[in-house]
């Protein structure tokens, strides 16, 4: 379990685990060989894909960054 801090406390809030009479591949329908996971800053998971996935990928985030606006120099 994480522990965090110059004491060391375990963050109880950041341990995750699969429940242990589920099949959390198949639960989730998560491929076995991995998978890509988009995680926001604040902790949701925002996309789960295939390995193989990169064109739906880019699609992600195609829709979902703002390009940096960037000034004009003439």
């Amino acid at each position: 379990m994480p522990k965090v801090g110059q004491v060391q406390i375990t963050d109880w809030e950041k341990v995750y685990a699969a429940i242990p009479h589920q099949d959390i591949f198949t639960e989730r329908k998560i491929d076995r060989p991995g998978a890509l996971v988009v995680v926001r800053p604040d902790t949701y998971v925002a996309q789960v894909l295939p390995l193989t996935a990169r064109a739906e990928l880019a699609e992600f985030f195609s829709k979902n960054m703002a390009l940096p606006k960037v000034p004009e120099f003439s």
